[in-house]
């Protein structure tokens, strides 16, 4: 069973009902099915899983309750039809029930970050049986050890799932060539290295271990949703890239939600395709919003700006934008690496190489609030004889006009970042603050440069109330 969204309220730090919206698989179309989850330790993300798996049969601490009448917890399927809801009995009270409810195969496995596993094979259980032990009704926090030895041996007894299982770990780890259940004082997983040598999965390192639970729950053929909590812990940058890719697959057929701090999880290929962004912040320090990214389209201009010139556009490090705050927007690449030092000494992150342009700020500004970004500045030239309409004035215009109070807009009074000389891709010289070579003036050739320098800084020194203005 799919489901659309997972409201959450009076719960923790969400005291106003927020809502984590879901990627629908769709056949053919990679990772359509993800959910990421993103947002800053602290921010909420596992009382988020949490509120996905509490039920009937748990208590509500009175420390947790933001009101008498909370907490609310709902699931509603694609209609946008309520298809489970927990809340209190009464308004007061402590005791949970649920109304409607929602078969128990209907709720989401989970993968916790913890991920604690039993390295003897000591249950005969089917892999199922084991999976459906990690769907709802246990708290992620104290969850305790999943024989994931027991999933292997269950497999070990079909030899065709052996094979594909084996190369399904080949993928991501390629040592990991061939294992057996062997027998000593106990059942256990023994499995041999490319080079030969036998190992206990007693003594596997974190990240193969990590690996192998996650694709124990995508091996088999489910309909339940799964969560997946900090995937990318114990691995390595390259195993995180085939990890991602291989979860996009099962996407096309299942939901699965994703709790990450990586950008190497986060695709636009994959949102483009239906996956939706979560991000998670706090308020201050009391409460959390949700922001959602789902509508591709808005930013598909910023996003499709890469071209085989400039190719990492939208690569590892713009992608940092979903995890971080303070974010300033400049034109391209040759002003994120001439500026750098000028902001070495602030919490101010460039974004990527740039916009690749003036015209792309909008998209980038709007991106900016979609995710809850608190405080974002564009750089913005001056226009020089050859801008065509709409030129950097106009652009400029446009942004304060449509932003409020939220974001800051700051134009330079030169054309350009550094000099550039007359040529034949450049029909007008343009003067900027650093020579042709990149080699900053000296201050009395400097200008407005000091001035801009330091009201971009002062922004983001700023303390802003809790709530401020946004994009309409």
């Amino acid at each position: 069973m799919n489901y659309k969204k997972f409201t959450i309220k009076d719960f923790r730090c969400f005291s106003m009902e927020q809502a984590l919206h879901f990627g629908m698989p769709l056949e053919n179309k990679m990772g359509s099915g993800i959910t990421y989850v993103v947002g800053a330790n602290n921010s909420g993300k596992t009382t988020l899983i949490e509120g996905l798996w509490i039920n009937e049969n748990q208590k509500i601490k009175a420390s947790e309750k933001k009101s008498s009448l909370g907490p609310e917890f709902c699931l509603y399927d694609i209609n946008d039809n309520v298809t489970r809801k927990v809340s209190l009995i009464r308004a007061g009270s402590y005791t949970l029930k649920e109304d409607p409810k929602t078969a128990i195969e209907n709720l989401f496995e989970v993968v916790t970050s913890r991920r604690h596993w039993q390295s003897s094979a000591n249950t005969n259980n089917t892999s199922n049986q084991i999976l459906d032990a990690t769907i709802s009704g246990n708290n992620p926090r104290t969850q305790q050890d999943v024989p994931t030895a027991s999933i292997l041996k269950d497999i070990e007894k079909d030899n065709t799932k052996y094979y594909e299982f084996t190369n399904l770990v080949k993928g991501i780890i390629p040592e990991f060539t061939q294992w057996a259940v062997a027998y000593e004082d106990h059942e256990y997983i023994e499995y041999t290295s490319s080079d030969g040598v036998k190992h206990k999965t007693d003594f596997l390192g974190d990240g193969v271990i990590s690996v192998i639970r996650i694709l124990a729950h995508l091996f088999e053929p489910r309909s339940s949703g799964l969560i997946i909590d900090e995937p990318e812990l114990s691995l390595h940058p390259l195993a995180q890239k085939k990890l991602i890719k291989l979860i996009a697959k099962y996407a096309q057929r299942r939901q699965i939600i994703i709790s990450t701090h990586s950008p190497y999880f986060v695709s636009w290929e994959y949102i483009k395709n239906g996956a939706v962004l979560n991000r998670v912040s706090k308020i201050g320090d009391t409460s959390s919003e949700i922001h959602t990214i789902k509508e591709f389209e808005k930013y598909a201009k910023l996003v499709n700006g890469a071209n085989w010139q400039q190719p990492y556009l939208m690569d590892i490090v713009s992608k940092e934008i979903f995890f971080q705050e303070n974010i300033l927007f400049v034109e391209g690449q040759e002003d994120v690496g001439l500026l750098q030092n000028e902001f070495a000494d602030k919490d101010i992150n460039f974004f990527g190489y740039g916009v690749r342009g003036y015209q792309n700020f909008e998209f980038a500004l709007q991106l900016a609030n979609d995710l809850g970004i608190e405080k974002a500045c564009v750089l913005i030239d001056s226009p020089s004889d050859l801008d065509e309409t709409p030129n950097e004035n106009t652009v400029k215009e446009s942004l304060e006009k449509k932003l409020g109070k939220k974001y800051k807009v700051v134009q330079w009074d030169r054309t350009d970042i550094r000099d550039k000389p007359l040529s034949t891709k450049i029909p007008k010289a343009k003067t900027g603050y650093f020579s042709k070579d990149g080699i900053k003036k000296e201050s009395n050739e400097l200008g407005d440069f000091q001035s801009k320098i330091n009201a971009i800084k002062e922004y983001f020194d700023l303390i802003l109330p809790i709530k401020t203005e946004g994009i309409n």
